[in-house]
């Protein structure tokens, strides 16, 4: 195993290079050194391997000292270098930026940071042979960044995208076109909310999956009283609701897989959703993240239709058997084909989305394009594809194969395939309208979802650029709180998650209710 060693010589530069080294060495183990409190000396450099330096000092200029001189009085230059050195040869970038007297402390670690991090894609893409095209970001969220920047004014944010931040030309053409698509979306009623109802059962537990989740037939006993649980953590919050005169745009039932209980207790937790939380209000959207082929039929379809349910998600991940199977699934690519038709012949006329993910354990892309010819065979409305992330809650990652799947696709070969999903989804008429991105990705790349006009998921689209307020209810939600104040400002504050586990959130619901009330009063109750 090759040694790796990143080094920085300020603390601020910790976390930067732990996530480019996942970008960089997806599923090997590295070292970062930072100075601490303590005092100790550098970390040794690796005779042989990688190491990575990264060094920020002020200067004056003079003799000895940058290129570049100090601007106005009281202004401060900065020089920072980085340098590499590896099996494949050494490279070094420098570069400068000027700390100005009016500037605050964070807003110029930031603009360092983000020098350095452009620094360091400069001289070590060419040496691993991979260029990320994400470039230095590595945030769950960049249309955030985008946002931000048309919010100030940003007449091209391609551009800077492509320069300060590193990106590659089509993932910035990507992300700033997700963004200007949501405009339209965000900020539209100050009183409008989201809801997130998490139900934390499922038929089995995924390989990838770190959720907290309960196989259902092992927790069947649990079931009751988790929805006795949640009917009243409903009770609550709708009251809140009425008494505050919010509007509920969208609800999302997730999970988990909340078609996993039995009919009479599926139909139950939609009669009280209706009965507490909604009362007459007729969403924009109504999503069930049905997700589990296995867990559908036609009782479940017709409840969902009385509730007014008007978007539904049936998931297969993969039209491979075999893969299936070893991801430890326990429906078939039948079921699937079944289930799909049983929602999309159903007289509501759901808006399906499908998900598929790409990286999975044993899948190349004969095994990819085979999903892909399916998915446009069945043309869904919405089709989400997601690049495997290896998460440390995963039976993966507990397994100790993270690193062998992280690595099963060069960068450019999990990339060909996200660009195949996209032609896929084109073919299909759909466009991109919602992305976000996690840790340990295969080919440090994205998820993406595709709609056909006017079929774009509200949900999906507040919960990721958090500008509205979402209440999470159930198993392990978490609630967002958003105060608009104005010309696309606001604060937001994320609250504890419910506790993940059943009993626990059965235990607790009524005091985890009560608390979001009273953040809800203060929001909304002047």
């Amino acid at each position: 195993m090759r040694s790796i060693l990143l080094r920085g010589n300020s603390p601020v530069f910790a976390s930067d290079l732990t996530q480019m080294g996942h970008v960089f060495f997806p599923g090997e183990a590295f070292s970062v050194w930072v100075p601490g409190e303590d005092g100790a000396a550098p970390q040794a450099a690796p005779p042989d391997g990688w190491r990575v330096d990264v060094v920020a000092l002020p200067s004056g200029g003079g003799e000895g000292g940058p290129p570049w001189q100090g601007g106005s009085e009281g202004a401060l230059p900065w020089h920072v270098a980085v340098e590499v050195s590896g099996p494949a040869g050494r490279r070094r970038a420098e570069g400068g930026l000027t700390q100005t007297a009016d500037e605050s402390p964070r807003t110029f670690e930031h603009r360092l940071r983000r020098l350095a991090k452009g620094l360091l894609v400069d001289v070590l893409s060419p040496l691993v042979g991979f260029r990320p095209g994400w470039g230095i970001l590595t945030g769950v969220r960049p249309t955030k960044l985008v946002h931000q920047m048309l919010d100030a004014g940003e007449p091209d944010p391609v551009a800077r995208l492509t320069g300060e931040y590193r990106l590659v030309p089509d993932k910035a053409e990507l992300v700033a076109g997700v963004a200007r698509l949501q405009r339209p979306y965000l900020g539209r009623d100050p009183r409008a909310v989201s809801l997130y109802i998490g139900i934390p059962f499922c038929p089995s537990i995924c390989s990838f999956c770190s959720f907290s989740i309960y196989p259902i037939n092992q927790h069947r006993s649990q079931v009751s009283p988790f929805l006795e649980a949640l009917g009243r953590e409903m009770a609550i919050i709708g009251e809140a609701i009425r008494d505050l005169g919010l509007r509920v745009e969208s609800i999302y039932f997730g999970g988990g897989t909340p078609t996993s209980p039995r009919d009479e207790d599926f139909a139950w937790m939609l009669q009280a959703a209706e009965q507490h939380l909604l009362r007459g209000q007729a969403p924009a959207e109504y999503t069930m993240e049905g997700g589990r082929p296995e867990t559908f039929n036609k009782a479940k379809l017709d409840a969902m239709a009385a509730a007014g349910v008007n978007r539904v998600s049936v998931n297969p991940q993969t039209t491979v058997q075999a893969t299936l199977m070893h991801l430890g699934r326990i429906h078939t690519v039948e079921k699937f084909y079944r289930a799909y038709e049983l929602v999309r012949s159903h007289p509501a006329g759901f808006t399906v989305n499908t998900d598929i993910i790409i990286g999975l354990p044993g899948e190349g892309p004969a095994e990819v394009h085979h999903t892909l010819a399916d998915m446009r065979r069945l043309a869904p409305d919405n089709l989400t594809v997601h690049t495997l992330a290896v998460k440390r809650g995963s039976r993966i990652h507990g397994e100790g194969e993270a690193g062998e799947v992280l690595r099963a696709l060069t960068p450019a070969e999990a990339e060909a395939l996200v660009q195949d999903a996209a032609e896929t989804a084109r073919a299909m008429g759909q466009r991109p309208y919602y992305l976000y991105r996690q840790k340990f990705m295969v080919g440090a790349l994205e998820n993406v979802g595709y709609a056909l006009p006017g079929k774009e998921s509200l949900y999906n689209i507040q919960m990721m650029e958090e500008r509205q307020t979402v209440i999470g209810l159930g198993a392990g939600a978490t609630s967002k709180w958003y105060k608009p104040l104005g010309g696309n400002r606001g604060w937001l504050l994320k609250a504890p998650a419910n506790p993940g586990d059943p009993q626990t959130y059965a235990e607790r619901a009524e005091e985890l209710a009560r608390r979001k009330v009273e953040h809800l009063r203060l929001l909304y109750g002047e």
